[in-house]
């Protein structure tokens, strides 16, 4: 007798553990499901403004720490300019048109772009030089030279310059364009654009 019982609780034994298996399988694809969908959740959520539809993302250059610091756009809306990076700190100009890189700079020391302008006729671009400097650094955008100048030589002459909170997201003066550094990958720029 003992010979037949032997093999029946294995079989048993065999039946229960398959049934395991099989329990433990639902619950790992169920698991896996539940993952997913916040995983789409977040990401929805990530690329979601109200009012407006998400249109492109803008990748870091190629820099030594690629992570997006601060956005300003020009008064005419033709560049967003982006700051990567610090020592050197790495400034880009984006084209609004297409949000392709239209040029990189590579500035020696931080700044705020706070402090930071476009000349009026946006030919030139005027970086804070330090926060505690009556100097500013000017790009001419067309021949991507770069000087240093006195403040009382700039358009907005000089100014008393205080520390701002650094720009993590600018709407465009018509407000068709929302534009943030994403929370999540702080290396790319959303843009968004207002829906009809």
């Amino acid at each position: 007798m003992n010979s037949n019982i032997l093999p029946l609780q294995a079989s048993n034994t065999f039946i229960s553990f398959n049934r395991k298996l099989t329990n433990m399988s639902r619950i790992a694809t169920l698991l896996f499901i539940f993952m997913l969908s916040l995983f789409a959740g977040n990401v929805y959520g990530q690329y979601s403004k109200d009012g407006y539809r998400f249109e492109h993302k803008i990748k870091a250059p190629r820099v030594r720490r690629p992570i997006a610091h601060e956005l300003m756009l020009d008064p005419q809306g033709k560049y967003l300019i982006v700051t990567y990076s610090s020592h050197p700190t790495v400034v880009v100009l984006y084209d609004t048109n297409n949000w392709l890189e239209k040029a990189t700079y590579q500035i020696p020391k931080w700044f705020d772009l706070s402090n930071s302008f476009m000349g009026p006729k946006g030919k030139f671009l005027y970086l804070d030089f330090e926060r505690y400097s009556s100097k500013y650094r000017r790009i001419n955008l067309q021949t991507n030279e770069i000087d240093t100048l006195e403040c009382y030589a700039t358009p907005r002459g000089c100014m008393p310059k205080e520390g701002g909170v650094p720009q993590k997201e600018v709407y465009t003066d018509d407000k068709t364009y929302y534009i943030t550094i994403n929370k999540r990958n702080r290396r790319d720029i959303l843009v968004f654009r207002k829906e009809d």
